[in-house]
């Protein structure tokens, strides 16, 4: 006894034309055909759609006040431990909610102190690790993601020389790097 792979109960005949092929749906404006519908292709946004979402949805996270430094408008968010300030008129802004009109700090800081754009492929190192310290002495400009990897490398190369030199031991009972 064979399989049969095609009993007529679950599937289609052979030339059986179902029987919504080509049907108009009514629910879709100007009659548009049930399988155009359901492409996904974007509706137009009503004017003032950007800013209405933008008042509804604020964006996550904590902001206060700039402190002190000449930033434009007075918000700071972060995210992932970068600060990011709001310029939407910035080239490199963000486009898209819930950073919408965002830039990085860090990012924009040495654009001001260099008194140009950073090209996509240059990378700034925090020299002491705290990614909210935008202090222009704590940077260091990488020219490339490679160089930036290699200064977190030896970083990591030096932290391990104090450890075998015996000037920081790793405290098991507070689980952290103590000097000795």
């Amino acid at each position: 006894m064979g399989i049969q792979t095609n009993t007529g109960r679950t599937h289609f005949k052979k030339g059986f034309i179902p029987w919504n092929k080509g049907k108009i749906c009514p629910a879709t404006p100007n009659n548009i055909k049930a399988s155009e519908a359901m492409r996904g292709v974007p509706q137009p946004k009503p004017e003032g759609y950007a800013e209405l979402m933008r008042s509804i949805n604020k964006p996550y996270g904590r902001k206060q006040n700039s402190d002190g430094r000449n930033l434009g408008k007075k918000l700071r968010v972060w995210r992932d431990e970068y600060v990011m300030v709001y310029k939407p008129e910035h080239p490199t802004s963000r486009k898209k909610a819930p950073d919408y009109g965002y830039v990085l700090e860090h990012r924009y800081i040495m654009e001001l102190h260099l008194g140009r754009s950073l090209l996509p492929t240059e990378f700034i190192h925090h020299i002491d690790g705290n990614k909210s310290n935008n202090v222009v002495s704590n940077f260091v400009l990488c020219q490339s993601l490679k160089e930036h990897n290699r200064i977190h490398t030896e970083m990591e190369m030096f932290v391990e020389k104090l450890i075998r030199e015996g000037k920081v031991k790793y405290n098991l009972d507070k689980k952290e790097f103590e000097y000795v």
